[in-house]
């Protein structure tokens, strides 16, 4: 019998117990008793009825009791494989919709994937048009910064503008449709392939870790920079953008770096706009990160265990002029695009270099100028002391000259012993009058100079340099000491 038909198995057995048991009660009876209660006395009956009761009742109760506690472990044990089964059935269906989800996902990027590589096909294809016009476009570049000075005295100006390599580059199509192509593609990648970061999943559901969706991408903010730079990318998206970044050739990477500039202050009223989402995406993909700018100086800068010192950094800037340009434009804007570079060092480590010529420039200027000025303030000093000397000396000759001078009314400066003694102005004063004054009028000028010989601080030439140094700081974003 199988267990299915266990309970009624269950009830044969305790029936037959229950009939053995009257029997056997009945059996003691008659035994004991030698009488069978077939008789007209209620009293036998009753006697007999509390016999049978009192001995049987215990008995069936017990046999009750035990079919009860059978029941109730037959039900909870069906009530288990109940729960089991439904637990099965529940776990089957999990995996059914994951296995459901699996192969949409395999759908999806199956589909994600024609698309991409019949892309990648085009973006290829139009690479190769692109790169017969680079030359031009280098040309284009160099002759408009040509003579390009990276670190002056001077102050920079809209000549340095980097709104002109953005202008050369919109204004050629071939390579303007390439940019708009990639930019495509690297917004396909994000929207399809990004995800929320299940690992690190905030606990306010915060924006920060969830998939970026085509929304993101309407507008055109800082703050759209910002939310597509940051938000978490999963390896399967590393992989395609890496795939991607593998067929850019270095020299469109410059082009690249040069169309995603943020336009400086000279460029207000250009109608140029700054294409954040692209500066995001290439911000996220670290599409720059295999940028070579001069490959000789590149690997000198790409060895942690070298420092450079500034004859290198003259070569670098000197021996290709049109990685001198690419460097100095990027370096304009560096800030928004610095995550681009990835673990690229060339530009992390020529910044300060560039720093260190500019303190370089502009205090050599202004070494020399207070070397000048102090000079200028000495010979001041000294001809102010001659003066004096000579004023002081034989009153007789230069009363005479004195006279001859005012009774002349010449227009020309009072001068003798090839000095020229114009410092105050000569009026109708007798010569004793006029020569006080003119002595109290030198020594206040010698003490002034004596005073001021070291401390021009409020000399407008000097204000100007540093001036000029912090917009440099500023148009370089250099950070300032």
């Amino acid at each position: 019998m199988d267990k299915g038909n266990k309970p009624n198995r269950l009830l044969w057995v305790l029936g037959g117990i229950a009939v053995a048991a009257f029997i056997f009660v009945l059996e003691r009876y008659i035994n004991n008793f030698k009488t069978f209660p077939i008789a007209n006395d209620s009293a036998t009956w009753g006697t007999f009825g509390d016999y049978l009761g009192g001995t049987l009742n215990p008995i069936i109760s017990f046999l009750a009791l035990i079919g009860l506690l059978y029941t109730i472990h037959q039900q909870a044990q069906e009530m288990q494989a109940t729960r089991e089964e439904l637990k099965q059935a529940a776990e089957q269906q999990r995996q059914q919709v994951e296995q459901q989800s699996r192969q949409s996902e395999i759908f999806n990027l199956q589909q994600f994937e024609s698309t991409f590589f019949s892309l990648l096909e085009q973006h290829n294809k139009i690479i190769e048009k692109v790169e017969t016009d680079l030359n031009k476009i280098n040309g284009d570049i160099e002759r408009r910064y040509k003579g390009l000075d990276t670190i002056t005295e001077t102050p920079p100006s809209e000549e340095m503008s980097n709104y002109h390599a953005i202008e050369i580059i919109n204004h050629n199509h071939t390579l303007k449709g390439y940019f708009d192509l990639l930019f495509q593609m690297l917004k396909f990648i994000c929207i399809n392939l990004s995800k929320r970061d299940e690992n690190n999943e905030p606990a306010n559901n915060d924006e920060k870790n969830t998939k970026i969706k085509i929304e993101d991408f309407l507008g055109n903010s800082v703050e759209i920079r910002q939310k597509i730079s940051t938000k978490y990318i999963n390896v399967q998206e590393q992989l395609y953008s890496d795939i991607l970044r593998s067929f850019i050739p270095n020299e469109i990477l410059k082009f690249l770096a040069l169309y995603c500039l943020t336009p400086d202050k000279y460029s207000e009223n250009k109608d140029l706009e700054t294409p954040y989402s692209f500066q995001g995406l290439l911000n996220r993909y670290k599409l720059l990160e295999q940028l070579q700018l001069d490959l000789k100086t590149s690997e000198i800068l790409n060895s942690e265990k070298r420092i450079l010192d500034s004859s290198e950094v003259g070569n670098f800037v000197n021996n290709n002029p049109q990685d001198k340009i690419i460097h100095f434009l990027i370096l304009t804007s560096y800030t928004n695009t610095a995550d681009a570079l990835g673990e690229n060092s060339i530009l992390k480590k020529l910044k300060p270099k560039f720093r260190e010529q500019l303190d370089q420039s502009i205090d050599k200027s202004i070494k020399k100028y207070l070397e000048k000025y102090k000079k200028t303030q000495e010979e001041y000093i000294k001809n102010f002391h001659k003066k004096l000397y000579i004023i002081l000396g034989n009153d007789y000759r230069i009363k005479t000259e004195y006279n001859k001078h005012t009774e002349l009314k010449k227009q020309s400066p009072f001068r003798l012993d090839d000095l020229e003694f114009s410092d105050i102005e000569i009026t109708n004063d007798d010569f004793y009058t006029w020569k006080n004054k003119y002595i109290e009028a030198l020594e206040r000028k010698i003490k002034t100079c004596e005073e001021n010989i070291n401390k021009p601080d409020t000399d407008i030439e000097l204000k100007q340099l540093e001036n000029n140094k912090k917009a440099w700081l500023e148009f370089l974003q250099i950070e300032d000491d």
